[in-house]
Protein backbone atom coordinates (compact mmCIF):
# COMPACT_ATOMS: atom_id res chain seq x y z
CA UNK A 1 0.00 0.00 0.00
CA UNK A 2 0.86 3.42 -0.77
CA UNK A 3 1.94 5.52 1.95
CA UNK A 4 0.05 9.00 1.70
CA UNK A 5 1.53 12.64 2.25
CA UNK A 6 0.53 14.93 4.17
CA UNK A 7 1.47 18.62 4.51
CA UNK A 8 3.91 18.25 7.30
CA UNK A 9 5.83 15.57 4.43
CA UNK A 10 5.45 18.78 1.99
CA UNK A 11 6.89 21.42 4.65
CA UNK A 12 9.51 18.70 5.42
CA UNK A 13 10.78 18.25 1.86
CA UNK A 14 10.46 21.97 1.16
CA UNK A 15 12.92 22.43 4.10
CA UNK A 16 15.23 20.04 2.82
CA UNK A 17 15.73 21.34 -0.24
CA UNK A 18 15.85 24.64 0.93
CA UNK A 19 19.07 23.43 2.94
CA UNK A 20 20.67 21.48 0.34
CA UNK A 21 20.00 24.69 -2.63
CA UNK A 22 23.95 25.83 -2.25
CA UNK A 23 25.41 22.28 -1.41
CA UNK A 24 28.05 21.00 -3.96
CA UNK A 25 26.81 18.15 -5.98
CA UNK A 26 29.07 16.09 -5.71
CA UNK A 27 28.05 15.96 -2.24
CA UNK A 28 24.50 15.58 -3.04
CA UNK A 29 24.61 12.89 -5.42
CA UNK A 30 27.41 10.89 -3.12
CA UNK A 31 24.81 11.12 -0.02
CA UNK A 32 21.87 10.51 -2.02
CA UNK A 33 22.70 7.43 -4.11
CA UNK A 34 23.93 5.52 -0.39
CA UNK A 35 20.40 6.29 0.66
CA UNK A 36 18.68 4.31 -2.34
CA UNK A 37 21.35 1.82 -1.97
CA UNK A 38 21.17 1.04 1.78
CA UNK A 39 17.29 0.96 1.37
CA UNK A 40 17.85 -1.32 -1.61
CA UNK A 41 20.00 -3.77 0.39
CA UNK A 42 17.23 -4.06 3.22
CA UNK A 43 15.37 -7.58 3.72
CA UNK A 44 11.82 -7.28 1.46
CA UNK A 45 13.22 -3.73 -0.01
CA UNK A 46 11.42 -5.26 -3.45
CA UNK A 47 14.60 -6.57 -5.02
CA UNK A 48 15.80 -5.05 -8.28
CA UNK A 49 12.76 -3.36 -8.95
CA UNK A 50 13.16 0.24 -9.35
CA UNK A 51 11.03 2.63 -7.28
CA UNK A 52 8.49 4.92 -8.54
CA UNK A 53 9.52 8.80 -8.21
CA UNK A 54 6.95 9.06 -5.11
CA UNK A 55 8.51 6.36 -4.00
CA UNK A 56 12.14 7.49 -4.00
CA UNK A 57 10.98 10.86 -2.34
CA UNK A 58 9.24 9.87 0.51
CA UNK A 59 12.62 7.03 1.08
CA UNK A 60 14.89 10.22 0.92
CA UNK A 61 12.57 12.33 3.05
CA UNK A 62 12.27 9.89 5.64
CA UNK A 63 15.92 9.14 6.13
CA UNK A 64 16.78 13.19 5.93
CA UNK A 65 14.16 12.82 8.80
CA UNK A 66 15.78 10.58 10.85
CA UNK A 67 19.49 11.90 10.45
CA UNK A 68 18.43 15.43 11.32
CA UNK A 69 16.27 15.11 13.75
CA UNK A 70 16.66 11.73 15.14
CA UNK A 71 15.03 12.82 18.97
CA UNK A 72 11.92 12.51 20.14
CA UNK A 73 12.27 16.37 21.56
CA UNK A 74 13.35 17.52 18.06
CA UNK A 75 10.51 18.08 15.84
CA UNK A 76 10.88 19.12 12.13
CA UNK A 77 9.55 21.88 10.52
CA UNK A 78 6.58 19.33 8.88
CA UNK A 79 5.67 18.39 12.77
CA UNK A 80 5.61 21.78 13.72
CA UNK A 81 3.22 22.59 11.15
CA UNK A 82 1.14 20.07 11.88
CA UNK A 83 0.71 20.63 15.33
CA UNK A 84 0.65 23.69 14.88
CA UNK A 85 -2.46 23.22 12.37
CA UNK A 86 -4.18 20.54 14.81
CA UNK A 87 -3.78 23.72 17.85
CA UNK A 88 -5.73 26.15 15.09
CA UNK A 89 -8.37 23.46 14.94
CA UNK A 90 -9.10 23.09 18.42
CA UNK A 91 -8.86 26.91 19.11
CA UNK A 92 -11.01 27.61 15.85
CA UNK A 93 -13.40 25.08 17.24
CA UNK A 94 -13.62 26.12 20.75
CA UNK A 95 -13.78 30.61 19.90
CA UNK A 96 -16.28 29.75 17.46
CA UNK A 97 -18.73 27.93 20.42
CA UNK A 98 -18.24 31.24 22.64
CA UNK A 99 -18.69 33.38 20.05
CA UNK A 100 -21.82 31.87 19.21
CA UNK A 101 -23.00 31.50 23.43
CA UNK A 102 -22.27 35.42 23.68
CA UNK A 103 -23.87 36.32 20.39
CA UNK A 104 -26.69 33.64 20.91
CA UNK A 105 -26.95 35.48 24.82
CA UNK A 106 -27.13 38.63 23.80
CA UNK A 107 -29.48 38.56 20.86
CA UNK A 108 -32.11 37.25 23.13
CA UNK A 109 -31.98 39.42 26.16
CA UNK A 110 -35.65 40.52 26.01
CA UNK A 111 -37.28 42.53 28.50
CA UNK A 112 -40.91 41.25 28.15
CA UNK A 113 -42.89 44.08 26.53
CA UNK A 114 -40.97 43.81 22.87
CA UNK A 115 -40.79 40.28 21.19
CA UNK A 116 -38.06 39.01 19.19
CA UNK A 117 -37.84 40.13 15.58
CA UNK A 118 -38.12 37.29 13.73
CA UNK A 119 -36.62 38.91 10.57
CA UNK A 120 -33.48 40.29 12.66
CA UNK A 121 -32.70 36.77 13.85
CA UNK A 122 -32.52 35.49 9.68
CA UNK A 123 -30.77 37.81 8.86
CA UNK A 124 -28.08 38.08 11.07
CA UNK A 125 -27.63 34.07 11.78
CA UNK A 126 -29.08 32.27 8.88
CA UNK A 127 -29.36 34.82 5.61
CA UNK A 128 -25.48 35.74 6.27
CA UNK A 129 -24.25 32.20 6.65
CA UNK A 130 -26.13 31.51 3.36
CA UNK A 131 -24.74 34.35 1.48
CA UNK A 132 -21.54 33.52 2.40
CA UNK A 133 -21.44 30.56 1.44
CA UNK A 134 -22.97 31.28 -2.32
CA UNK A 135 -20.32 33.95 -2.59
CA UNK A 136 -18.01 31.33 -2.22
CA UNK A 137 -19.89 29.11 -4.56
CA UNK A 138 -20.21 32.03 -7.11
CA UNK A 139 -16.47 32.29 -6.71
CA UNK A 140 -15.78 29.16 -7.72
CA UNK A 141 -18.29 28.88 -10.19
CA UNK A 142 -16.10 32.62 -11.80
CA UNK A 143 -12.57 30.99 -11.20
CA UNK A 144 -13.51 27.63 -13.18
CA UNK A 145 -15.70 29.48 -15.94
CA UNK A 146 -12.94 31.99 -16.51
CA UNK A 147 -9.46 30.51 -14.99
CA UNK A 148 -7.47 32.84 -17.38
CA UNK A 149 -8.57 36.43 -15.44
CA UNK A 150 -7.13 34.05 -11.95
CA UNK A 151 -9.87 35.39 -9.31
CA UNK A 152 -8.81 35.23 -5.95
CA UNK A 153 -10.55 32.75 -3.75
CA UNK A 154 -13.30 34.67 -1.59
CA UNK A 155 -11.50 33.19 1.48
CA UNK A 156 -8.28 33.94 0.64
CA UNK A 157 -8.84 37.29 0.94
CA UNK A 158 -10.88 37.22 3.97
CA UNK A 159 -8.43 35.07 6.11
CA UNK A 160 -4.99 35.98 3.71
CA UNK A 161 -1.87 35.59 6.40
CA UNK A 162 -3.96 33.97 9.07
CA UNK A 163 -2.06 30.96 9.47
CA UNK A 164 1.46 32.50 8.77
CA UNK A 165 0.78 34.71 11.79
CA UNK A 166 -0.87 31.85 14.10
CA UNK A 167 2.37 29.67 13.20
CA UNK A 168 5.12 32.48 14.12
CA UNK A 169 3.30 33.05 17.10
CA UNK A 170 2.26 29.72 18.29
CA UNK A 171 6.03 28.43 17.80
CA UNK A 172 8.47 31.40 18.83
CA UNK A 173 9.88 29.01 21.69
CA UNK A 174 9.78 26.11 19.28
CA UNK A 175 11.99 27.77 16.53
CA UNK A 176 14.35 28.86 19.15
CA UNK A 177 15.46 25.39 19.62
CA UNK A 178 16.63 25.03 16.50
CA UNK A 179 20.08 26.33 14.95
CA UNK A 180 20.60 29.52 13.22
CA UNK A 181 20.51 27.77 10.09
CA UNK A 182 17.82 25.44 10.35
CA UNK A 183 15.76 28.08 11.53
CA UNK A 184 16.07 30.20 8.51
CA UNK A 185 15.52 27.23 6.39
CA UNK A 186 12.02 27.08 8.38
CA UNK A 187 11.13 29.81 7.09
CA UNK A 188 12.19 29.83 4.20
CA UNK A 189 10.34 26.41 3.53
CA UNK A 190 6.79 28.12 4.31
CA UNK A 191 8.00 31.08 2.18
CA UNK A 192 8.91 28.35 -0.81
CA UNK A 193 5.56 26.79 -0.36
CA UNK A 194 3.70 29.75 -0.45
CA UNK A 195 4.83 31.09 -3.21
CA UNK A 196 5.09 27.71 -5.28
CA UNK A 197 1.36 28.36 -6.08
CA UNK A 198 2.34 27.05 -9.68
CA UNK A 199 3.46 23.75 -7.74
CA UNK A 200 0.85 23.07 -5.36
CA UNK A 201 -2.20 25.47 -6.46
CA UNK A 202 -4.65 25.75 -4.13
CA UNK A 203 -3.64 22.51 -2.48
CA UNK A 204 -2.31 24.61 0.81
CA UNK A 205 -5.67 27.05 0.62
CA UNK A 206 -7.82 23.75 2.20
CA UNK A 207 -6.61 23.74 5.84
CA UNK A 208 -7.88 27.70 6.00
CA UNK A 209 -11.12 26.80 4.39
CA UNK A 210 -11.23 24.01 7.15
CA UNK A 211 -10.08 26.46 10.21
CA UNK A 212 -12.65 28.39 8.60
CA UNK A 213 -15.95 26.00 8.29
CA UNK A 214 -14.59 24.34 12.14
CA UNK A 215 -15.32 27.95 13.40
CA UNK A 216 -18.68 28.21 11.84
CA UNK A 217 -19.58 25.07 13.00
CA UNK A 218 -18.64 25.77 16.82
CA UNK A 219 -20.68 28.99 16.65
CA UNK A 220 -23.52 27.55 15.21
CA UNK A 221 -23.07 25.16 18.23
CA UNK A 222 -22.81 27.79 20.86
CA UNK A 223 -25.83 29.94 19.00
CA UNK A 224 -28.11 26.70 19.38
CA UNK A 225 -26.99 26.37 23.18
CA UNK A 226 -27.95 29.93 23.23
CA UNK A 227 -31.31 29.54 21.83
CA UNK A 228 -32.04 26.32 23.80
CA UNK A 229 -30.82 28.20 26.85
CA UNK A 230 -33.17 31.53 26.21
CA UNK A 231 -36.38 28.78 25.34
CA UNK A 232 -36.05 26.75 28.51
CA UNK A 233 -35.55 29.48 31.17
CA UNK A 234 -37.12 32.90 29.56
CA UNK A 235 -40.68 33.63 28.31
CA UNK A 236 -39.90 34.37 24.81
CA UNK A 237 -41.86 35.97 22.84
CA UNK A 238 -41.54 35.70 18.66
CA UNK A 239 -43.01 38.13 16.26
CA UNK A 240 -42.66 40.20 12.93
CA UNK A 241 -42.63 43.45 11.45
CA UNK A 242 -41.83 45.55 8.59
CA UNK A 243 -42.46 49.20 7.37
CA UNK A 244 -42.53 47.05 4.07
CA UNK A 245 -46.67 46.25 3.36
CA UNK A 246 -45.81 42.47 3.72
CA UNK A 247 -48.72 40.69 3.65
CA UNK A 248 -49.14 37.15 5.70
CA UNK A 249 -49.48 35.03 3.07
CA UNK A 250 -46.10 35.97 1.47
CA UNK A 251 -44.37 35.61 4.53
CA UNK A 252 -46.25 31.90 4.80
CA UNK A 253 -44.88 30.85 1.26
CA UNK A 254 -41.58 32.10 1.99
CA UNK A 255 -41.51 29.84 5.61
CA UNK A 256 -42.63 26.64 3.42
CA UNK A 257 -39.42 27.57 0.98
CA UNK A 258 -37.03 27.67 3.94
CA UNK A 259 -38.46 25.10 5.58
CA UNK A 260 -38.15 22.34 2.54
CA UNK A 261 -35.27 20.78 3.76
CA UNK A 262 -36.99 19.33 6.67
CA UNK A 263 -40.99 19.10 5.77
CA UNK A 264 -40.12 15.78 4.14
CA UNK A 265 -39.24 14.39 7.42
CA UNK A 266 -42.21 13.14 9.22
CA UNK A 267 -41.33 13.87 12.84
CA UNK A 268 -40.42 17.58 11.41
CA UNK A 269 -43.43 17.58 9.27
CA UNK A 270 -45.27 21.15 10.77
CA UNK A 271 -42.31 22.22 12.32
CA UNK A 272 -43.02 26.25 11.16
CA UNK A 273 -45.59 28.51 11.91
CA UNK A 274 -49.22 27.94 10.33
CA UNK A 275 -50.28 31.13 8.50
CA UNK A 276 -52.87 31.77 11.20
CA UNK A 277 -50.21 31.66 13.85
CA UNK A 278 -48.46 34.13 11.15
CA UNK A 279 -50.64 36.64 11.34
CA UNK A 280 -51.21 36.37 15.02
CA UNK A 281 -48.01 37.33 15.15
CA UNK A 282 -47.62 40.05 13.41
CA UNK A 283 -46.37 43.19 15.43
CA UNK A 284 -48.11 46.60 15.44
CA UNK A 285 -45.81 49.52 17.17
CA UNK A 286 -48.72 51.81 18.29
CA UNK A 287 -50.95 48.18 19.63
CA UNK A 288 -48.25 46.60 21.39
CA UNK A 289 -48.37 42.51 22.45
CA UNK A 290 -50.56 43.14 24.77
CA UNK A 291 -53.24 41.75 22.14
CA UNK A 292 -51.63 38.92 20.53
CA UNK A 293 -51.80 35.49 21.76
CA UNK A 294 -49.51 33.36 23.64
CA UNK A 295 -49.77 30.39 21.32
CA UNK A 296 -49.05 32.52 17.85
CA UNK A 297 -45.85 34.33 19.85
CA UNK A 298 -43.84 30.82 20.50
CA UNK A 299 -44.62 29.26 17.44
CA UNK A 300 -41.75 30.92 15.64
CA UNK A 301 -39.11 29.48 17.83
CA UNK A 302 -38.62 25.89 16.23
CA UNK A 303 -38.51 27.02 13.18
CA UNK A 304 -35.68 29.20 13.37
CA UNK A 305 -34.00 26.70 15.58
CA UNK A 306 -34.27 24.03 12.70
CA UNK A 307 -33.41 27.24 10.66
CA UNK A 308 -29.99 27.01 12.49
CA UNK A 309 -29.61 23.15 12.32
CA UNK A 310 -30.17 22.79 8.29
CA UNK A 311 -28.81 26.65 6.81
CA UNK A 312 -25.96 26.75 9.69
CA UNK A 313 -24.79 23.94 11.44
CA UNK A 314 -25.06 21.45 8.60
CA UNK A 315 -24.10 23.53 5.82
CA UNK A 316 -21.18 24.36 7.23
CA UNK A 317 -20.21 20.48 8.20
CA UNK A 318 -21.20 19.46 4.88
CA UNK A 319 -18.48 22.31 3.88
CA UNK A 320 -16.03 21.06 5.66
CA UNK A 321 -16.77 17.05 4.80
CA UNK A 322 -16.04 18.67 1.43
CA UNK A 323 -13.18 20.60 1.92
CA UNK A 324 -11.36 17.65 3.60
CA UNK A 325 -12.36 15.46 0.57
CA UNK A 326 -10.86 17.57 -1.89
CA UNK A 327 -7.65 18.57 0.55
CA UNK A 328 -7.42 14.11 0.33
CA UNK A 329 -7.62 13.67 -3.04
CA UNK A 330 -4.85 17.03 -3.56
CA UNK A 331 -2.61 14.84 -1.44
CA UNK A 332 -2.91 11.62 -3.16
CA UNK A 333 -2.47 13.27 -6.83
CA UNK A 334 0.33 15.43 -5.80
CA UNK A 335 2.79 15.68 -8.41
CA UNK A 336 6.41 15.59 -7.58
CA UNK A 337 7.71 16.78 -10.98
CA UNK A 338 9.30 20.06 -9.78
CA UNK A 339 12.99 20.31 -10.64
CA UNK A 340 14.09 19.85 -7.20
CA UNK A 341 11.92 16.66 -7.23
CA UNK A 342 13.64 15.40 -10.77
CA UNK A 343 17.48 16.19 -9.69
CA UNK A 344 17.05 14.44 -6.51
CA UNK A 345 15.35 11.05 -8.13
CA UNK A 346 18.07 11.29 -10.55
CA UNK A 347 20.94 11.70 -7.91
CA UNK A 348 19.48 8.80 -6.35
CA UNK A 349 19.06 6.03 -9.39
CA UNK A 350 21.91 7.31 -11.38
CA UNK A 351 25.58 5.24 -10.19
CA UNK A 352 28.08 7.28 -9.21
CA UNK A 353 30.82 8.65 -11.84
CA UNK A 354 34.67 8.05 -11.38
CA UNK A 355 36.77 10.14 -13.43
CA UNK A 356 40.34 10.53 -13.96
CA UNK A 357 42.30 13.62 -12.75
CA UNK A 358 43.60 15.68 -15.10
CA UNK A 359 47.24 16.13 -15.79
CA UNK A 360 48.86 18.98 -14.18
CA UNK A 361 49.74 20.63 -16.92
CA UNK A 362 46.44 20.13 -18.51
CA UNK A 363 44.68 21.97 -15.55
CA UNK A 364 46.60 25.26 -16.07
CA UNK A 365 45.38 25.01 -19.58
CA UNK A 366 42.03 24.59 -18.68
CA UNK A 367 41.41 21.65 -20.71
CA UNK A 368 43.01 18.88 -22.10
CA UNK A 369 43.03 18.46 -26.14
CA UNK A 370 39.50 18.22 -27.03
CA UNK A 371 38.68 20.22 -23.79
CA UNK A 372 36.10 18.52 -21.81
CA UNK A 373 38.69 15.76 -20.34
CA UNK A 374 37.52 16.98 -16.97
CA UNK A 375 34.38 15.44 -17.56
CA UNK A 376 33.04 12.14 -17.34
CA UNK A 377 34.97 9.76 -19.29
CA UNK A 378 32.15 7.08 -20.30
CA UNK A 379 28.76 7.97 -19.42
CA UNK A 380 26.96 5.14 -16.91
CA UNK A 381 23.71 3.58 -18.30
CA UNK A 382 20.67 4.96 -16.64
CA UNK A 383 18.07 2.84 -14.79
CA UNK A 384 15.52 5.39 -15.89
CA UNK A 385 14.69 6.19 -19.45
CA UNK A 386 15.87 9.26 -21.41
CA UNK A 387 14.29 13.09 -21.60
CA UNK A 388 13.93 14.50 -24.75
CA UNK A 389 15.62 18.25 -24.96
CA UNK A 390 15.69 20.66 -27.18
CA UNK A 391 19.21 21.92 -26.64
CA UNK A 392 19.78 26.04 -27.11
CA UNK A 393 23.08 27.08 -27.21
CA UNK A 394 24.04 30.91 -27.18
CA UNK A 395 25.82 32.11 -30.43
CA UNK A 396 28.99 33.15 -29.31
CA UNK A 397 29.78 29.85 -27.83
CA UNK A 398 27.69 27.72 -30.53
CA UNK A 399 31.18 26.48 -32.20
CA UNK A 400 32.70 24.86 -29.30
CA UNK A 401 29.51 22.81 -28.45
CA UNK A 402 29.28 20.27 -30.51
CA UNK A 403 26.45 17.71 -29.57
CA UNK A 404 28.49 14.65 -29.70
CA UNK A 405 30.69 16.34 -26.64
CA UNK A 406 27.38 17.59 -25.34
CA UNK A 407 25.38 14.18 -25.45
CA UNK A 408 26.94 12.43 -22.64
CA UNK A 409 27.30 14.95 -20.38
CA UNK A 410 23.18 15.12 -20.72
CA UNK A 411 22.78 11.73 -20.91
CA UNK A 412 24.42 11.58 -16.81
CA UNK A 413 21.47 13.43 -15.88
CA UNK A 414 19.27 11.33 -17.85
CA UNK A 415 18.51 13.71 -20.56
CA UNK A 416 18.85 13.02 -24.61
CA UNK A 417 19.38 15.47 -27.34
CA UNK A 418 16.31 16.04 -29.54
CA UNK A 419 17.78 18.65 -31.47
CA UNK A 420 20.06 21.31 -31.07
CA UNK A 421 19.15 25.42 -31.89
CA UNK A 422 21.55 28.57 -31.77
CA UNK A 423 20.05 31.59 -29.99
CA UNK A 424 20.85 34.84 -28.58
CA UNK A 425 22.13 35.95 -32.27
CA UNK A 426 19.38 38.54 -32.73
CA UNK A 427 15.85 39.45 -32.30
CA UNK A 428 14.10 38.19 -35.21
CA UNK A 429 16.08 35.07 -34.58
CA UNK A 430 15.65 34.73 -30.82
CA UNK A 431 11.38 35.18 -31.83
CA UNK A 432 11.38 32.36 -34.04
CA UNK A 433 13.21 30.28 -31.66
CA UNK A 434 10.24 31.45 -29.13
CA UNK A 435 7.63 29.95 -31.53
CA UNK A 436 9.37 27.24 -32.52
CA UNK A 437 9.56 25.87 -28.85
CA UNK A 438 5.94 27.17 -28.30
CA UNK A 439 4.90 24.22 -30.95
CA UNK A 440 7.12 21.94 -29.96
CA UNK A 441 7.43 21.55 -26.34
CA UNK A 442 3.75 19.43 -26.38
CA UNK A 443 4.75 16.16 -24.31
CA UNK A 444 4.80 15.86 -20.98
CA UNK A 445 8.57 14.54 -21.28
CA UNK A 446 9.59 16.48 -23.24
CA UNK A 447 12.30 19.91 -21.97
CA UNK A 448 14.63 22.49 -22.98
CA UNK A 449 18.01 22.81 -22.02
CA UNK A 450 19.90 25.82 -22.29
CA UNK A 451 24.01 26.30 -22.45
CA UNK A 452 25.51 29.21 -20.95
CA UNK A 453 28.65 30.71 -19.14
CA UNK A 454 28.30 30.89 -15.84
CA UNK A 455 31.24 32.71 -15.53
CA UNK A 456 29.59 35.86 -16.39
CA UNK A 457 26.81 37.00 -14.26
CA UNK A 458 22.95 36.73 -15.64
CA UNK A 459 22.21 39.32 -17.65
CA UNK A 460 18.69 40.99 -17.61
CA UNK A 461 17.85 40.21 -20.96
CA UNK A 462 18.65 36.57 -20.46
CA UNK A 463 16.52 37.01 -17.29
CA UNK A 464 13.28 38.20 -19.53
CA UNK A 465 13.79 35.98 -22.06
CA UNK A 466 13.61 33.08 -19.30
CA UNK A 467 10.36 34.52 -18.29
CA UNK A 468 9.54 35.02 -22.22
CA UNK A 469 9.92 31.22 -22.20
CA UNK A 470 8.01 30.65 -19.38
CA UNK A 471 4.87 32.32 -20.71
CA UNK A 472 4.42 30.80 -24.05
CA UNK A 473 5.89 27.07 -22.84
CA UNK A 474 3.17 24.95 -20.92
CA UNK A 475 2.83 25.41 -17.24
CA UNK A 476 5.45 22.14 -15.99
CA UNK A 477 7.29 22.05 -19.03
CA UNK A 478 10.77 21.55 -17.76
CA UNK A 479 13.97 24.61 -18.68
CA UNK A 480 17.24 22.66 -17.44
CA UNK A 481 19.76 25.77 -17.21
CA UNK A 482 23.60 23.94 -17.97
CA UNK A 483 26.13 26.28 -16.81
CA UNK A 484 29.80 26.26 -17.96
CA UNK A 485 32.95 28.25 -16.83
CA UNK A 486 35.27 30.09 -19.42
CA UNK A 487 36.09 28.92 -23.30
CA UNK A 488 39.03 27.33 -23.30
CA UNK A 489 40.13 25.80 -26.36
CA UNK A 490 37.11 23.34 -27.67
CA UNK A 491 36.11 23.16 -24.61
CA UNK A 492 35.32 24.78 -20.80
CA UNK A 493 37.01 25.19 -17.40
CA UNK A 494 35.36 23.70 -14.35
CA UNK A 495 32.10 26.27 -13.01
CA UNK A 496 33.56 28.39 -9.51
CA UNK A 497 30.98 27.55 -6.50
CA UNK A 498 30.48 30.95 -6.07
CA UNK A 499 29.41 31.02 -9.60
CA UNK A 500 26.76 28.59 -9.75
CA UNK A 501 25.29 30.33 -6.15
CA UNK A 502 25.25 33.81 -7.78
CA UNK A 503 23.47 32.81 -10.93
CA UNK A 504 20.47 30.22 -8.86
CA UNK A 505 20.29 33.56 -6.57
CA UNK A 506 19.37 35.46 -9.52
CA UNK A 507 17.18 33.05 -11.15
CA UNK A 508 15.64 33.01 -7.72
CA UNK A 509 13.70 35.78 -8.49
CA UNK A 510 12.34 34.94 -11.44
CA UNK A 511 10.15 32.20 -9.06
CA UNK A 512 10.02 29.20 -11.42
CA UNK A 513 10.14 25.81 -9.91
CA UNK A 514 10.52 23.73 -13.23
CA UNK A 515 13.76 25.25 -14.07
CA UNK A 516 16.47 23.16 -12.96
CA UNK A 517 19.89 25.50 -12.60
CA UNK A 518 23.23 23.28 -12.59
CA UNK A 519 27.12 23.01 -13.33
CA UNK A 520 27.58 20.96 -16.76
CA UNK A 521 31.55 20.95 -15.61
CA UNK A 522 31.74 20.07 -11.89
CA UNK A 523 35.14 20.40 -10.49
CA UNK A 524 35.34 16.83 -9.54
CA UNK A 525 37.97 15.71 -7.26
CA UNK A 526 40.02 12.44 -8.21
Amino acid sequence: MKTPWHYQDIIDLEYFFNRDKDADETELHDRDRSIYLEKQARPGSGGGSTPSRRELIRLWLTARIESDFPGADQRSPGTIFRDTLLLAKNLASLKGVLVGLIAGLSFFSYTGTTPVNVFHFLLLFVVSQVALTILLLCGWLFRLVLPAMKLPSFYSLLFRGMMDRLASFLHKQWLGKLGADKRASFGQAFGIVKARSSVYGSLFYWPLFGLVQLFAVGFNVGLLAATFLKVATSDLAFGWQSTLQLGSEAIHRAVQLAALPWSWLPPLAGSYPSLAEIEGSKIILKEGIYHLATQNLIAWWPFLVLCLIFYGLLLRLALFVLGRMVEARALRHLNLDTADCLALARRMLTPLVSTQAAPERERERGGSENGWAHETAEPQPQTHNLLPQILLIPDDIFGICPAEKLAPLLHNRGLSIKSVHKFMSGYEEDEEIKGMLADSCRGPEEGIFILMEGWMPPLVAFLTYLKELRGILPRKTMIHLGLVGRPVRSGFTPLAPQDLKLWRKKLAAIGDPYLHTFSLTPDRKP
